[in-house]
């Protein structure tokens, strides 16, 4: 998955150092907190908007989330996604022989030509003919689950996601420890 920035307004920031300035350490507590949450959260995004896009299942796609949070004076979290491509047979498949059909990501199946399934070691795999004599069957491979969660409409919506969620929780955050600190 590649970087994916969330940039925050300036102004909700110069909120959180005006009104938590005579509090110390204040503003870094409310800021990491709200980081906190918004990325925890963005994970959630990540496969709610992933499912809607493709045929995964949402532990599948939580198994390859890594979701690291910030730490001492590391002002920041990541969400990194890790993962090989994967067997279309792993994500939607229909039919038998010459009708097999698949599908990655919603919306319809595809017929696969000159492709067939092979049923071994319990599992069934997907496979394909290139054409010429002697070439030997390949599996039929398709996206990894990172390829998958950086798909641009699925980035687009995590990061507003996460930017909204950041700046609301920020502004709780600062609410809550002026109730704290001085009451």
């Amino acid at each position: 998955m590649n970087d994916t920035m969330v940039t925050v307004s300036s102004e909700t920031l110069e909120y959180a150092q005006k009104s938590l300035a005579g509090v110390p350490g204040g503003v870094q507590k409310a800021v990491k907190e709200a980081l906190y949450r918004a990325g925890d959260k963005m994970k959630t995004d990540a496969v709610q908007e992933t499912k809607q896009k493709y045929h995964l299942l949402p532990g599948e796609i939580r198994k390859h989330l890594l979701f690291k949070k910030a730490a001492g004076v590391n002002m920041s979290v990541s969400l990194l996604a890790t993962g090989r491509r994967k067997p279309i047979s792993e994500y939607k498949v229909q039919g038998k022989g010459k009708d097999l059909r698949v599908a990655v990501r919603t919306g319809g199946m595809k017929t696969l030509k000159t492709g067939f399934l092979v049923d071994g070691n319990g599992k069934k795999t997907a496979m394909w003919l290139p054409k010429g004599e002697g070439t030997p069957a390949m599996p039929v491979i398709s996206p990894s689950v990172p390829q998958a969660i950086a798909h641009k409409e699925t980035r687009a919506t995590m990061e507003k996601q996460a930017r909204e969620r950041f700046e609301t929780r920020l502004r709780q955050n600062v609410t809550r420890i002026q109730k704290d600190t001085f009451k």
